[in-house]
């Protein structure tokens, strides 16, 4: 075992580090430390680690006996085999007597108490298991202190060692920056060395302070952890002790509480033999009642069934019409019941009087259905011969209507129903009733058909001229059941109804024509053709004013004339840059002329003595003063470019806004009229709608609008007076031909169905069904 300065020495000696003869240590000699520093530093760190050393020798860890001899080892071995054999012999004591009372338990196990037991024992062992692992925890603890203490003893020369090293370290940098320093200051070597040698003497005594210093405080930290660690050591001590005392406490409860249940456990043995004793007597004759029961309730149980099923056997006979099998059935029945061992049954006997009760009844039933039976037979024969006539005939009527022979069929359908007196009764009675009804529903009517066709013709005659129109329908009305002012109501009703349909038919069409131009100037929008796209979506707005793409056209101006103002500007700031590049460049040729003409003197000079080059300035001149031209014609067309797209866009600017300002006033107007309601609502914003289109702002910009859009709505409620004129003659008409009130009112739920958002329409029905009542 080698102590920790060997181990030291060797480290030194693989860094680098030399040994004298004598032993003593030096450092390297490029390490710049004086000899006599040296044997300082080396004294003390002996000093340090002498203090901190345990000395160990050959004779350290030898033992000398106090006696010598042989006779004490021998005894000592010899009880030790002694005790050995006993503890042997006393596990397999244990052992067996486990096995015994593990054999013997197995039946008290089984109750509740050995379950208890059990339970007991598993709760126990847990307990000490848990104590167990707690102990085995705390001795964990312990050596880890032992190994930290160990640890801690280890690392106080290995510290001081560190800051040895760290301290040399310091030291020879200090002493190569202060050498560099006084060689920078220009000193003699042996003024440099003799500082040097000054500065190394005091700086070794600041490091040896220091060193002092850390290693009194290394030894201090040491003693406060050995402390620590020793009270820590001691109180893992006593935990392991009170432990240790829990877990034998926990086993001496458990032993002392076995020991009482195993007494319980034997004393109720004890007693459930003797009571087991007791009522053994009781059980055999218990048992011995229980037979007799069951044999009385087997037999009862077996007559039971026989006779249900020969009640059941009599039932289905009854029910398929075999009387003969049904008696039969019953006269066993009857044997049964007087069977003596049956009799004696005394499960049966209070239901005997019953069963012979429901065989007198069934008797007397097999007897009247064998009566019954020879009357029937007669009644069906009659039954399926007027049946069988009834299918002939009818077959027949059926086969003559497939021919088309409807007197043939009538006839056929006749001779069916007086197959008997009650069909032929029912037939009579129906055939009168309809008679009777429709005779009633013609009298109801009297309504002349050849006038009403007369009328119908009127109005078809009389269609295109208004007057003639509303004259015509009045006198086809008045053909009908109503009041006299109620022909001129209806007639109203019908106009208003026309007049909306026309316009919904005129939005209609306006919408769908609407499309494709919408489409073409939004598409000359995309490409930047902006005053096409304007006079796109100026002509959906003129040639269709009702579409419902109106205010997208109307938008779609909105957007193309913002659009091309904003071009225009854009257009105007390049011909400005233009215009000021332009004068850039012209300035620059104005001063090039002009320095053209400062030399102009000198030049023509030069040319008289040489004779031909005379002619350069003038022609340079010439240059200069087109180059000019050009330049000032140039930025007078873009002028003039300007002036007319600023006066076309103000122009374009100015009537855009007249046409939004006057189409912005207009559609607030009629949101306010429509928002009252009513047809009065309809008649003001259609006004509105002419004193728009009749503007001087929106005829200048869509000339011809308001002509065009009176003709359609011309066309458009002409149409549309036609056609409901039409459709209220074809109502009448299709009402008139209809004898049957509840198909009249069928009919005219259907219409009304048909014309559920239509309140004229549905006024005007509501007049003609009230006439029909």
């Amino acid at each position: 075992m080698k102590s920790l300065l060997k181990k030291a020495g060797e480290i030194r000696v693989a860094a680098g580090s030399e040994l004298r003869a004598n032993g003593d240590f030096t450092f390297d000699a490029a390490s710049g430390i004086s000899a006599e520093d040296q044997k300082v530093i080396l004294l003390h760190i002996d000093r340090v680690s002498r203090s901190s050393r345990i000395l160990a020798g050959p004779d350290t860890w030898k033992v000398k006996p106090r006696k010598r001899g042989i006779a004490l080892p021998l005894v000592v071995n010899l009880a030790g085999l002694l005790i050995l054999a006993g503890g042997l012999y006393g596990i397999t004591l244990v052992f067996r007597t486990s096995g015994e009372a593990t054999a013997s338990g197995s039946e008290l196990l089984s109750s509740a108490e050995g379950r208890l037991l059990q339970e007991i024992k598993r709760e126990a062992e847990g307990r000490i298991l848990e104590k167990d692992r707690e102990i085995a925890t705390i001795q964990q603890r312990m050596a880890s202190l032992d190994k930290e203490r160990d640890q801690l003893l280890a690392s106080v020369e290995s510290r001081v060692k560190a800051k040895e090293e760290e301290l040399r370290s310091q030291l020879q940098v200090e002493l190569e920056r202060e050498r560099e320093r006084l060689v920078a200051e220009g000193l003699s070597d042996a003024v440099i060395q003799e500082r040097l040698r000054e500065f190394e003497r005091r700086k070794t005594e600041e490091f040896r302070t220091q060193l002092d210093v850390f290693a009194k405080k290394a030894e201090a930290d040491r003693v406060a952890l050995q402390a620590n660690l020793d009270r820590a050591r001691d109180e893992y001590r006593k935990e392991l002790s009170d432990l240790t005392v829990e877990r034998q406490r926990i086993q001496d409860e458990s032993r002392l509480r076995e020991q009482q249940l195993r007494v319980q456990l034997d004393d109720r043995n004890k007693a459930l033999e003797a009571e087991r004793a007791k009522t053994a007597d009781s059980l055999r004759s218990a048992q011995a009642e229980l037979a007799r029961w069951n044999e009385d309730s087997s037999r009862a149980k077996s007559a039971e069934d026989r006779l249900v099923g020969l009640y059941a056997a009599i039932r289905q006979s009854l029910r398929d019409g075999r009387l003969d099998d049904a008696q039969a059935t019953l006269a066993s029945l009857r044997a049964y019941l007087a069977d003596p061992q049956v009799a004696v049954i005394a499960g049966l006997q209070p239901r005997r009087e019953l069963d012979l009760f429901a065989v007198d009844l069934i008797e007397r039933t097999i007897s009247q259905e064998r009566t019954k039976s020879s009357v029937d037979t007669t009644r069906v024969t009659a039954s399926m011969d007027a049946l069988a006539v009834v299918r002939d005939e009818t077959g027949k009527a059926r086969a003559a209507l497939a021919a088309g022979d409807a007197a043939g069929a009538g006839a056929a359908y006749r001779r069916a129903l007086s197959a008997t007196r009650e069909l032929e009764e029912a037939g009579a009675f129906i055939e009168g009733s309809w008679k009777a009804r429709l005779a009633e529903q013609a009298s109801e009517l009297g309504i002349d058909e050849a006038s009403v066709k007369a009328a119908l013709g009127g109005v078809e005659a009389s269609a295109e001229d208004g007057a003639a129109l509303e004259t015509a329908f009045s006198r086809l009305l008045s053909n009908l059941p109503i009041g006299p002012g109620d022909a001129s109501l209806v007639y109203g009703y019908v106009k208003s109804a026309g007049a909306r349909d026309a316009e919904a038919a005129r939005r209609s069409a306006d919408t769908t024509a609407a499309t494709v131009p919408l489409r073409r100037a939004a598409a000359a929008y995309s490409d930047g053709r902006l005053l096409e796209a304007i006079r796109g979506y100026s002509s959906v707005l003129s040639r269709y004013p009702s579409a419902s793409q109106s205010a997208r056209a109307a938008e779609g101006v909105n957007l193309s004339a913002t659009r091309l103002a904003t071009a225009l500007e854009d257009s105007e700031k390049r011909a400005a840059a233009r215009v000021a590049e332009l004068e850039t460049s012209l300035a620059a040729a104005r001063r090039d002329i002009a320095a053209l003409n400062e030399k102009a003197p000198g030049a023509s000079s030069g040319a008289a003595a040489a004779g031909t080059p005379s002619a350069a300035p003038p022609a340079a001149a010439t240059a200069g003063g087109t180059a000019d031209g050009a330049t000032r014609a140039e930025i007078s067309a873009l002028q003039e470019e300007k002036a007319r797209t600023e006066a076309a866009l103000a122009e374009a600017t100015a009537r855009y806004e007249a046409v939004a300002s006057a189409y912005r006033a207009y559609s607030a107007e009629e949101d306010a009229i429509l928002g009252r309601g009513g047809d009065l609502a309809i008649v003001e914003a259609r006004s509105k709608l002419d004193a728009f289109l009749s503007s001087a702002d929106v005829s200048e910009a869509m000339p011809g609008m308001r002509d065009r859009i009176a003709r359609y709505l011309e066309s458009f409620q002409a149409a549309g007076q036609r056609e409901v004129l039409f459709n209220a003659a074809d109502i009448v008409d299709g009402a008139s031909r209809i004898r049957d009130a509840a198909t009249r009112d069928r009919y005219f739920r259907d219409l009304e169905g048909r014309y559920a958002g239509n309140e004229s329409m549905l006024e005007f029905l509501a007049t003609v069904r009230a006439g029909f009542r």
